[in-house]
Parts: C-alpha cells; sequence; structure tokens
C-alpha cells in the first residue's frame, strides 16, 4: 500500500508539506478549519476599496528555505518582494512610542551596538541575552532563555517571537529564531 500523508492545518507550513510530499509521490490529504487555506498569510480582495488587502500578522524571511521552495513550486516564487534590510518595526500600545529594530547581515549582532538600531530606551548590557539565544540548545525555549520580567521581554522578545515562530516564547524554541538575529 501507498503512504498517505494526513496534515493538520494549511497554513504555510502544512501547504509547503504538502507540495514537497505529493512532489515526492506521496498521497495527500490537507485538513483546515477555516475556510481557506493560507493561515494568517493571505489576502483577500475587497470589492468596496477595489483592491487586495493583506491579511494577518505574517512574517516570512528569506531565510525560509522551505516556505521559499513552496512559493517555487506554486509558481510565486516571483511574487515575494523584500525589503532591502531586516527591519522590523514596532509600536507600543500602552506608550504609543514607535521604534524600528534594524538588523544587521551576518551571524555577528552588530545591531545591538548602536541605540538607534536597537529597541527604544534600552542600554546594550539588556542585549547580552541574545547570545543565550544564539547558543540555545534545540529543547531550550525563548523565554528560557531571557529575562521575561524586563521590559526588552515585552517590547522585543514577545513579539518578535511570535512574528517569526507564531509561537509564544513560553514554547517558542530558542534554537529557531537564532537564525534571525
Amino acid at each position: 500500500m501507498a503512504p498517505h500523508l494526513h496534515i493538520v492545518g494549511a497554513g504555510l507550513a502544512g501547504l509547503a508539506c504538502a507540495v514537497r510530499a505529493s512532489q515526492a509521490g506521496v498521497a495527500v490529504t490537507l485538513h483546515e478549519a477555516a475556510a481557506q487555506a493560507g493561515g494568517r498569510c493571505r489576502s483577500y480582495y475587497d470589492e468596496v476599496l477595489d483592491r487586495r488587502i493583506d491579511n494577518g500578522n505574517h512574517l516570512l524571511l528569506s531565510g525560509n528555505d522551505n516556505a521559499m521552495a513552496y512559493a517555487q513550486a506554486i509558481g510565486a516564487g516571483d511574487r515575494f518582494v523584500g525589503p532591502k534590510e531586516a527591519a522590523f518595526p514596532f509600536l507600543d500600545l500602552a506608550t504609543g512610542e514607535r521604534w524600528t529594530v534594524r538588523l544587521n547581515r551576518g551571524s555577528i549582532p552588530w545591531w545591538m551596538l548602536s541605540a538607534d538600531r536597537r529597541v527604544k530606551g534600552t542600554s546594550l548590557g539588556q542585549y547580552f541575552s541574545v547570545f543565550r539565544v544564539l547558543a540555545a540548545s534545540r529543547k531550550a525555549t525563548v523565554a528560557e532563555c531571557v529575562d521575561t520580567s524586563s521590559a526588552l521581554y515585552e517590547r522585543f522578545w514577545e513579539p518578535m517571537t511570535v512574528a517569526v515562530l507564531n509561537a509564544s516564547p513560553m514554547v517558542a524554541a530558542a534554537s529557531l529564531l537564532a537564525p534571525v538575529l
């Protein structure tokens, strides 16, 4: 009997898995609770505004090889257009403050040395936990590597982890966040 794979969730990861498995000759059944595929990474046409609207907050990074391979496999690879630099705008809903974290290329986080590239009002010393995230074991969560009682946690670690990994720092693997940093 030929293998049959059941995939729960038709978000980007589920869709990518389904395409790759079917290309390998595996029969696939994709299960999705929502009325459409794509998870938070989808858009729709709004007739009132007469334009396509991006729906949801989803962060897709060019280093996500599986997502990029999926886009190529479905003929949409050339439709992804990204910024020239890794810049993540933030808004503190409690205070109204805005800032943009601007990461640099390469494995050494030089961006932390510049006050205008990091979270507003933070000091360099608060970022030493980045090194614990970079060196984390596969089992360590983001929350186990950083100070969860700091403002930096609320203003950077938590929103960054949710945006990148779609999970709370309490359960998200630090080793999966490390390549972003």
